[in-house]
């Protein structure tokens, strides 16, 4: 019997696996894009594009079940929306479009 390839990376916890999504995008960040290839900068653009809607997708999920566990009162905040903005530093239309 042969095991199951699987494409998705195996993470400890889902801590750990923010903190690789961090250490990667820290990376892009540095990377001197015009010393690149203009395939690898497409590469890059594609896959930024396609980690995009997933971040949008994963913050939609975290901050739903941070606002109705009322998470946001731990940090003696009123809202959700006060708590992303004292403690994300997001603006507040960011904020407001997050939690509309």
């Amino acid at each position: 019997m042969t095991a199951a390839v699987t494409t998705t990376p195996a993470f400890v916890s889902v801590r750990e696996a923010a903190e690789m999504v961090r250490a990667g995008l820290g990376f892009l960040a540095a990377a001197d894009a015009t010393a690149l290839a203009a395939d690898t900068q497409a590469h890059c653009l594609q896959v930024l594009e396609q980690a995009h809607a997933m971040y949008s997708a994963a913050r939609t999920s975290m901050l739903a079940a941070f606002t109705a566990g009322q998470g946001y009162c731990a940090d003696a905040d009123y809202s959700p929306r006060a708590w992303l903005i004292s403690r994300t530093r997001v603006t507040k239309g960011a904020a407001v479009g997050y939690t509309a």
